[in-house]
């Protein structure tokens, strides 16, 4: 059970929304780049990431890249959404390319229903579930969190589906305010199985007062790092650091 919810907490993070990689066109947009350290020694640099996203109606492709301390792309997540007027992000497609895993995967939402496709060590596996009410995937994450702040700021919970495309299924997640200063405001991400929460710590989210960025990130992350010849899942501490006049905030249509 450790190693399942352990996990289930792979695809959760880090958040690469809007986040580009090598192969990415000409007309994506950089909106901000990272650095994740080790969350126990913060002073250790560990990996990268870059993102990027481009929008062409009311759909929008987000793209992001792990990338190890030589540039090297370890892990790429390339999410497709729509986005209506009041700027909620509805699932279209994920794909993911963990190239340190030599693993592949998609879901794909189509008619209510969410098919998935996970292949390894060259055998692929398939499945589907109905969709429900506020389903994301890891990228939607920080567009969930902003398109409910005002309900988040005022004590209430969100909550979510969260699709993880190597469990071929999803898992609940739900979002609460942790703390709050001039400063910055805590977002926590936690299972809603209790299970599950008693073996994974939650994640937590360091935004700007007002929500529109994103600071800081504890929490797992998708890539690896290896340990007695093993991949072994990684905590991570990530550090946002954003272009000149750029918002991780969605583009809303008002």
């Amino acid at each position: 059970m450790k190693k399942v919810a352990m996990n289930l907490m792979v695809l959760i993070v880090v958040l690469g929304v809007w986040i580009g990689n090598e192969s990415a066109s000409a007309a994506m947009t950089p909106l901000f780049s990272a650095k994740i350290f080790d969350l126990q020694d913060r002073s250790k640099h560990m990996f990268d990431y870059k993102n990027e996203f481009e929008l062409v109606g009311d759909k929008k492709t987000m793209v992001t890249t792990f990338l190890d301390l030589d540039g090297k792309v370890l892990v790429v997540e390339t999410t497709v959404v729509k986005i209506d007027e009041k700027g909620v992000e509805t699932l279209l497609s994920f794909e993911q390319d963990h190239k340190q895993l030599g693993t592949s995967g998609k879901i794909e939402v189509k008619d209510g229903k969410a098919g998935f496709s996970f292949t390894k060590d060259g055998k692929t596996k398939t499945a589907s579930e109905t969709v429900e009410q506020n389903y994301i995937v890891s990228s939607m994450v920080l567009g969930f969190v902003q398109t409910n702040w005002e309900k988040l700021m005022k004590g209430e919970t969100a909550k979510v589906r969260l699709g993880v495309v190597d469990r071929s299924e999803s898992v609940g997640f739900s979002f609460s305010k942790e703390s709050a200063t001039a400063e910055r405001v805590v977002i926590k991400m936690k299972p809603t199985s209790m299970i599950i929460s008693a073996l994974v710590s939650p994640l937590r989210f360091a935004f700007q007062p007002d929500g529109k960025k994103l600071v800081e990130l504890e929490g797992r992350v998708a890539v690896k790092v290896q340990k007695d010849g093993k991949f072994k899942d990684f905590d991570g501490f990530t550090v946002y650091t954003y272009s000149a006049g750029a918002s991780s905030a969605p583009a809303n249509k008002k």
